[in-house]
């Protein structure tokens, strides 16, 4: 199983600024969060790279971090949750698939969202609670939010919705994987990515007309609908596999990211805040 972490301001209680949440609260269920999952996530060893993918996630956000104001924005009093997963030690000895680790995990703290006393809710109360739900990735931590979609989906043909019902859900989590290549336009969740195609780890699927329309961009950067729920940003980059050069380099690609970060984040403010619903869609996102 994974344990998942909330940051929250530096105290002599929380050194490192990290807050194990205890496993009988759900963030999901009490608010917007942005969940930030690094490539090792699934490596006993990688609490650095787990917890700092987290810290780019804020920094995606605009939130003051160390040496860097951004908005100036804290996490104290915050409306959205900043989170991290671990490995949980305990399962060392355990013959536990990453699969099965998954599967617990989106029973622990996804299920709640779409399902009541073990039966299927009304479909718009699930597309908004399902609007807590970001994630950024960096990556092949995409891997981890892609088998998310395919457990969370299986799950709601399992209680009952319709195949209609499970894409209008899915499609209110929202996901920003970041320099990955596992990406192939089937996304059901709402799907920003953003990518440098010099990139040699991840440049396998930039196709040449791709390459073509970025070499025709007066910036070297452009954007590519692949469905209309997915939607990629592209630049001619320095080829690094770095996560944070992307809140610093390219043209408007920093800007960008933020934005659509941000937009989805206030859009996740606005639904659990209100009665009303107001769904997010690729478009409104990334516009």
């Amino acid at each position: 199983m994974y344990r998942l972490y909330e940051k929250v301001p530096k105290t002599k209680q929380y050194m490192y600024g990290s807050k194990l949440i205890d496993s009988e609260e759900n963030p999901f269920l009490d608010g917007p969060c942005l969940l930030c999952i690094s490539a090792q996530h699934d490596n006993k060893m990688a609490s650095k790279s787990n917890f700092g993918v987290t810290k780019e996630g804020m920094k995606m956000a605009r939130l003051r971090v160390r040496n860097q104001r951004n908005a100036g924005f804290g996490l104290k009093d915050f409306p959205v949750k900043f989170l991290s997963i671990e490995l949980d030690r305990k399962d060392e000895d355990k013959n536990v698939t990453s699969e099965e680790r998954i599967d617990a995990f989106v029973t622990q703290y996804f299920l709640p969202l779409i399902e009541k006393n073990g039966q299927k809710m009304d479909c718009v109360q699930a597309m908004k609670n399902m609007r807590n739900v970001n994630m950024m990735s960096y990556c092949d931590g995409t891997l981890f939010v892609q088998k998310v979609e395919e457990i969370l989906i299986n799950k709601m043909q399992e209680l009952g919705y319709t195949d209609e019902e499970s894409k209008k859900i899915q499609s209110q989590m929202c996901m920003f994987p970041i320099a990955t290549n596992r990406l192939i336009g089937t996304q059901k969740s709402t799907c920003i990515s953003f990518k440098d195609i010099n990139d040699s780890e991840v440049d396998d699927n930039v196709t040449l007309e791709e390459r073509k329309k970025i070499s025709e961009s007066v910036i070297g950067e452009s954007v590519f609908k692949y469905s209309d729920n997915e939607v990629a940003y592209l630049f001619n980059g320095d080829g690094e596999h770095k996560l944070k050069k992307y809140t610093c380099e390219g043209k408007a690609m920093p800007v960008c990211l933020s934005s659509a970060l941000c937009k989805a984040l206030e859009n996740s403010i606005l639904n659990y805040s209100t009665k009303s619903f107001v769904p997010i869609t690729a478009r409104t996102t990334y516009i």
